[in-house]
This record gives C-alpha cells, structure tokens and sequence, in this order.
C-alpha cells in the first residue's frame, strides 16, 4: 500500500510525463504538416480523453478527406449492432419438383443468403475451399436422390447484381481485394491465375486458373521481370467477362499465382456445382444455370419442400477477419447483409441508404460521404470529427468491448503489428488502418499509461512522398499519446 507521500510521487511522475508528451506532440504534429516532404498533403488528426472529454490532439478535425479501410469501422459497427454476434447468412436448396423414388422432377433451386464465409481462405484451409459445394452433392446422394429431371438453378439475387460500388475503378475491381460480394458466394470469388515466367522481358504466360473461368477473355500483357514479387494488376468489372493483366512478375518462374476477382459469381459456383454433380454421378437432364442469365422467374421459396440449409460463420467471425486483415469482400458484404435483414433485398443501393441512416441516428454526419463499406471507393469523405464519434459512440455501446477485440494491437496482431514494435505505443494502440496510394490513416484506441482512455483519429491525403514517411510520424504520435 503506497502512503501519501508515495502516491503524491507516483502522481507527479506521470504528470509531468504526460505533459511533456503533450508538448511533444504538439510539437511533433506542427513538424508533420509543415514538412517540406508533404507540401500538398491534406491532414485530419483529432485526439480526445473518452474519460474527461478533453481535446490531445486535434488538426483540421472536420475536414473530410478520403480515409481507406478505416471505412471498415463504420460498416463493422453497423453489423455487430444490427445483426449481433451470432447471426449467420445461410444457403438452401429446394426442391420445386416432385420426387419419384430416387428421381426429382422438375427443378432444383440453390438460394444463396448472402453468406461471405463459404469457402472462404479465412475458414477454409488450403484446397478445402469448394468442400462447401462438394456437401451439397453428396447431401442430395445421402436423401437417395441419384437423377434430376430438370434444372438446377443457382440464385444469388438476395444481393442484386449491380457491381462495382460508386468510386471503385477496373483497376481494383479485378484483383482479389475487388471481388464484390453476391448473393451466393465460394472462395471469396476469387480464383487464381497460375503463370509460367522466362527471361527479364519476355512475356508471362497464363496456365490456368482455379476455378476455372471457361468464358473469360484475357488480354496478357504481363511480363517477367527482376522483381521479387507480385507487381502485376488484374483490370476488370464485376459481370464483364473481360480481364485485361498488366505489370510484372518474377523471372523464372514455373507457376506463379496472383489471385483475382470471378466475373460473375452465380456462374461461377454454377460450374463448380455442375462438376461435382458429374463426378458423383447424379443424373441431370437439365443444366446448373446462373439465375441472373436465365429466363425464368423466381419461385415463391416459402412454398417449395427445402432439402438442404448450411449456415455460415458468425457475424463475430466475420468482423474480426475484416478489421484484422482488413478484408474489403467482407466488409461489403456485411454492408449488404444488413440491408438484405432489414429491407429484404440486399442490394447495394439498399446497403448504403441503411447505412447513412443508422450512422445519422449516432453522429453528426454533416460533411460525411459514403459510397461502401470498406473504404475502397475514392469518392468517400471521412474527417476525423466523424470517425471520433463514431468511436466514441462505440465506446459507451453494449458491444463496445467485443468490437475493441476486433481491432488490431500496435506491434502484436493485424495489419498493425509492425507499428510501434518495442515502443510505448507497443499493445497500447487498437486500431484500423488505411492505406492507399497517397492515403494513410489509423482509427481506433489508446490505453495510455497513465491509465487515459483516448479515441483517435489520423488522415493523411494527397501526399506524393513514400508511406514510410508518413508511417513514422504516425507512429512517434502514437508513442505520445501512449506515453500520456
């Protein structure tokens, strides 16, 4: 037990440590915007006691700029209140025909529910990705059905079909990170391009992919190179069976892998599922067919005999891939999964319209510009104010402490453990990043030392120097306000 004497020492100590760190921070903010290096960046930093309501840090606080994935707060938010940690997107499959022993007649119907975890990478160990589409299969061997005398149909319409969000270019939408979510959904809608490479110069060529995009059009234009990674880019938009590949890739290679979007993710889980359907030896006299390209209407589902329903991975599940390795697939699709929830129809456009209004009911949004949920659009306006509350909010929520252990921790987990490391800020600094190019931002908590509870918020825009510049003097400010 200290004795006054002790505790009043104890309290000087980290008074007066707090207050250097305020006047290095200070400091050290007027150093970061006065840079010659970022003469033409444009900043937001706010940073403020959650305890006491007082102002650390604060720079340009309601200039809205364009964040990055720190968008992924806002979308994850919304999801873990409105849906709850355990809600599940499912997938059925009905039987609109009759059944005559071991025969179905008439047409089977897949109805996707949105669910972005099947097949995904983050659940799925390597080569067990399509195991989801493989069960279906063999659940329909196990109810005794050995031949369908009509259509499967695959529909994914329960998140519409209209592609790319606003702000999101070909540039992005036809690499992995792009991929949209849709109704129905395997693997991330993602396949892999496999290339063989040869000298500096020559050009790369495809050898396949998987899972196979039988309709694709490829236009190749990458080439070998002396690098030591990936720098190659897939260009294409979500329904367009066009791709167009550009950059390099390393020399020398037999089979090098870079992973891009599905054109169309209805076709996609319908070739797949069309496959096994063959390997196993169910008889079909009809086809798998995408439901968005067929020319029939949809059933009335609450009046057809369901065969088979899987639910997917937890809301919880889900949020914590997307903040920790800041997933824009899932983050979309949470956004869609909300609307489809509430509205019934998980349509983009329905996503965004329950996204402004929930986030209105919370913050003042005066100034804020949304067009996703995952900060991969361009067009969004974010400013620091805006992202505060929204923390803020969070913090006096029910959920508050499991949304805080989704985040990423400075040095330790996510896309921030190279923060900080063997610093102050080293797991004291909870946070979502965003990075793109020109672009950095962090959002999220500190647990400073001497015990302050702070919300914080960062932006860098419009820069042209490197991200490390920047990244370090992110950092020393987080070792400040850490340091409090």
């Amino acid at each position: 037990m200290l004795n006054g004497f002790q505790r009043y020492l104890v309290f000087f100590i980290f008074s007066q440590a707090s207050l250097a760190f305020s006047q290095d921070l200070k400091v050290l903010a007027d150093a970061f915007t006065h840079d010659p290096k970022l003469s033409n960046a444009k900043f937001s930093f706010l940073a403020i006691d959650l305890t006491t309501g007082d102002t650390i840090l604060s720079v340009n606080p309601n200039q809205p700029l364009v964040t990055a994935s720190t968008t992924k707060l806002f979308s994850t938010a919304m999801a873990m209140e409105v849906l709850g940690l355990d809600y599940r997107f499912e997938t059925k499959i009905f039987q609109a025909g009759s059944r005559k022993d071991t025969v179905i007649v008439g047409d089977l119907w897949v109805q996707g529910g949105g669910d972005v975890s099947f097949g995904s990478r983050y659940f799925n160990a390597e080569g067990r990705e399509f195991d989801g589409i493989k069960e279906w299969v063999d659940t329909l061997l196990g109810l005794g059905i050995k031949c369908i005398k009509g259509n499967v149909y695959i529909d994914g319409s329960s998140f519409g079909y209209e592609g790319a969000p606003k702000g999101w270019s070909a540039w992005d939408a036809g690499n992995y990170y792009g991929a949209v979510p849709a109704g129905i959904n395997v693997f991330d809608n993602v396949t892999k391009y496999f290339f063989s490479t040869g000298k500096p110069g020559a050009k790369a060529k495809l050898l396949s992919m998987v899972p196979p995009q039988n309709s694709l059009v490829f236009t190749n234009k990458i080439v070998s190179a002396k690098v030591s990674q990936d720098h190659s880019n897939l260009q294409g938009l979500p329904y367009d069976w066009r791709r167009t590949g550009t950059g390099k890739l390393p020399a020398y290679q037999s089979s090098y892998m870079v992973r891009g979007s599905v054109p169309d993710p209805e076709k996609n889980v319908a070739d797949l599922f069309s496959g096994y359907i063959k390997e196993k030896g169910i008889e079909l006299s009809g086809e798998v067919i995408p439901f968005r390209t067929a020319k029939v209407n949809p059933p009335d589902y609450d009046n057809l005999k369901i065969l088979y329903s899987v639910a997917g991975r937890s809301v919880k599940e889900i949020i914590e891939w997307t903040n920790l390795k800041s997933v824009n697939f899932f983050a979309e699709g949470l956004l869609k999964g909300v609307a489809f929830k509430l509205t019934g129809k998980g349509t983009h456009e329905n996503g965004i319209q329950v996204y402004r209004q929930y986030l209105s009911q919370r913050i003042d949004t005066s100034g804020l510009v949304l067009y996703d949920g995952s900060g991969l659009s361009r067009m969004n306006r974010i400013s620091a104010s805006h992202m505060f509350e929204l923390l803020r909010y969070i913090n006096g929520s029910s959920f508050a402490q499991d949304f805080k252990q989704t985040l990423p921790v400075a040095g330790k987990t996510g896309t921030i453990r190279d923060l900080c490391v063997g610093q102050i800020g080293e797991g004291r600094v909870y946070a979502k990043s965003g990075t793109m190019t020109g672009i950095k931002s962090y959002a999220g908590y500190i647990d400073a030392v001497s015990g302050k509870k702070i919300a914080f918020s960062l932006v860098a825009s419009d820069y042209s120097c490197s991200q490390s510049v920047v990244k370090t003097y992110m950092e020393s400010i987080f070792n400040g306000l850490a340091g409090l």
